[in-house]
């Protein structure tokens, strides 16, 4: 190989990669950093799961940020259902004003096709009703809520500030999508406190 040709393939100094690989260049040779899980793939190897656990029970509301393709979300679900959690799953979309259909009593109207008379159904909250049908060895409730990157940064702020209201309440919110699983407390994305370094 000519040194023309060697030096088309050397690296700059350091290039990470999107899998959290490491290159760098010693005198002419190139080395490669990587963890367990880029060898294993990441799929097979979570060591993550009891820090979730311990995030949930801190933070009390977090914003996760699932791969696009999904199904990752059900491990760390099915890990608070081992916990003695219950769910309550919910869309973003169509929502309306969280504070109202969760925690207050709220009307419906339903749409008539002209004849029928205009009709208001009341409704319970949501949470309250989900609390109050609980087993007695449920540990909580933990209110999972996608497409929640629609809501506004108010209604972010009322779901982070919900656990304090609601005490045996948990709230997940999917913000987004990431290339791996990975969460935040709400508090900190909804603005409530600033964000960690």
């Amino acid at each position: 190989m000519s040194s023309s040709t060697a030096s088309a393939f050397r690296f700059a100094s350091p290039l990470p990669s999107s899998s959290g690989v490491s290159r760098r260049r010693r005198s002419g040779t190139v080395s490669v950093r990587c963890g367990i899980g880029d060898l294993i793939g990441g799929d097979l190897v979570k060591l993550d799961l009891g820090r979730w656990l311990d995030d949930v029970e801190k933070h009390k509301a977090l914003a996760i940020y699932p791969p696009h393709e999904g199904g990752y979300e059900g491990r760390y679900l099915n890990r608070l259902r081992y916990q003695g959690y219950r769910f309550l799953d919910m869309s973003a979309r169509g929502l309306g004003d969280p504070e109202t259909m969760l925690t207050k009593i709220y009307p419906v109207c339903p749409a008539h096709v002209g004849k029928q008379p205009i009709a208001r159904w009341y409704f319970p909250p949501e949470v309250d009703f989900r609390l109050a049908m609980l087993p007695p060895d449920a540990k909580g409730l933990v209110l999972w809520i996608i497409e929640a990157k629609v809501l506004s940064k108010a209604e972010l702020q009322f779901l982070a500030l919900l656990p304090s209201l609601r005490p045996k309440v948990r709230v997940i919110a999917e913000c987004g999508n990431w290339r791996k699983f990975i969460w935040k407390p709400l508090k900190e994305i909804s603005g409530l406190v600033p964000l960690e370094e």
